[in-house]
């Protein structure tokens, strides 16, 4: 997998500038370099339904977005976002899909409504992934506050086993709280499959952009 032999060069590189600089610095360098990696999958994978991406603007909301063009797609969040998906090849079973949209308009005024929750919004989604999924013996491997373009934004990385699929999958998602509206960005594969898809979500957020002009 070329993901794989990037990781390799990027060790191979650390090991070399601690060897000139110390780790501390060769730690920071390889941050740098591993950011990288989410730039070159539209080109490097072995799958050619991920080589070749396209842009999605939503009219309602004004966010944008890269997605990969040849998976398959439909709307999401009743107009407000997208859903892709695809397995080894584009009409096959499922192996990785992922969806964005926005979850939750600003408020109305009043005082009586909740501010937007992130945390409370991941208690929902590990929730629902329960319930409507059946997700059995789930865990979460990541659980991260961070700032997204600016914005407050919780990220977790999570795994279940799915007694009807027979197989463990790996959820993560990206809440972000824009000016108390929520937006969500998710991917779902199999275990087995996260070294393609993850670079995969990775190169998808790195292109999300808010207020975007419409296209002419």
């Amino acid at each position: 997998m070329l993901v794989l032999a990037k990781n390799r060069w990027i060790f191979y590189a650390l090991c070399y500038m601690a060897s000139q600089l110390g780790w501390r610095k060769a730690l920071l360098c390889g941050f740098a370099f591993s950011s990288l990696l989410g730039a070159f999958v539209n080109i490097g994978s072995n799958y050619k339904q991920d080589r070749s991406w396209k842009h999605y603007r939503n009219p309602a909301f004004g966010y944008c977005v890269s997605y990969p063009s040849h998976w398959l797609k439909a709307d999401a969040f009743e107009g407000a976002g997208l859903f892709v998906k695809t397995g080894i090849n584009k009409y096959s079973r499922p192996l990785g899909e992922i969806d964005l949209g926005v979850l939750a308009g600003p408020p109305p005024q009043d005082a009586r409504v909740m501010p937007v929750s992130l945390v409370q919004d991941l208690r929902d989604h590990l929730d629902g992934l329960r319930r409507f999924e059946r997700a059995e013996r789930m865990e979460v491997l990541e659980n991260r506050q961070l700032q997204f373009l600016g914005n407050a934004a919780l990220l977790t990385k999570n795994r279940y086993y799915d007694p009807q699929d027979r197989g463990t999958w790996i959820d993560e998602v990206l809440f972000v709280n824009r000016h108390e509206t929520l937006y969500r960005l998710e991917l779902e594969c199999r275990a087995d499959q996260v070294t393609r898809f993850e670079p995969v979500f990775s190169y998808l957020i790195s292109t999300f952009q808010f207020d975007c002009a419409p296209e002419r």
